[in-house]
This record gives C-alpha cells, sequence and structure tokens, in this order.
C-alpha cells in the first residue's frame, strides 16, 4: 500500500480555464485545485516538463462572474495522462512567486470551506 503525501488539500471545483502554451490557446476544466496546483481536463495533452501560461475562471455560488478578470498564472506541467474518453487530464504545480495570484487563490478556497 502506497501512501501519497501532498503539500496542500486539493478541493473538487470546477471552473472553467485556458490554457496558453508557445503553440496553442487550449480549453480546459479544473477537476481539483489547490492553493499550489491543479489537476485539468482537456482535449490535447501537454508536455510534461513545460511551463504554461494558465486562466482561471473562478466562480462565486457556481456561477461565473462575465465582468470578473480571470486568475492569470504561470504553471509547471508535472505530468499529463490520456483518458479512458479519449481526453486528457494534466497535473499542474502553480509558480508561487506570483504572490497576488496565489493570494487569490487562497481566497477563492477559503469561501469553498
Amino acid at each position: 500500500m502506497t501512501t501519497e503525501k501532498r503539500l496542500a488539500v486539493r478541493y473538487t471545483v470546477e471552473v472553467s480555464a485556458e490554457v496558453y502554451t508557445r503553440e496553442h490557446v487550449l480549453g480546459a476544466r479544473t477537476r481539483n485545485l489547490s492553493n499550489t496546483g491543479v489537476c485539468l481536463d482537456m482535449n490535447k495533452a501537454l508536455k510534461e516538463r513545460s511551463t504554461i501560461g494558465l486562466s482561471l475562471f473562478l466562480v462565486v455560488d457556481g456561477i461565473e462572474d462575465p465582468d470578473a478578470e480571470p486568475l492569470n498564472i504561470k504553471a509547471d506541467v508535472i505530468w499529463s495522462s490520456e483518458r479512458d474518453d479519449g481526453g486528457y487530464s494534466s497535473g499542474l504545480r502553480f509558480d508561487t512567486s506570483d504572490s497576488a495570484a496565489t493570494a487569490a487563490i487562497e481566497e477563492f478556497l477559503s469561501q469553498l470551506e
């Protein structure tokens, strides 16, 4: 039996996201989110060990505010794998040097508790 140790609590939350690679802008949905990273579901695989730009469209009470700016943050792709349905899931670790983005994620997560 293996025990997985996480740096942060993960919250099961689904919000819209956009992924910015050198080649593409990809639509995605979050599967789970923590203050250190996110798991995304999308139609294309991300290159492991690459750095991407990420926009998260955070919601309040399940409703996206069309006037709210997305949360923009850089992230490193830790893993990417194909799902049984033909889509892909990827695990990303946030660039924590952006203290404003980190604070916004923590504020969003505090509303989920």
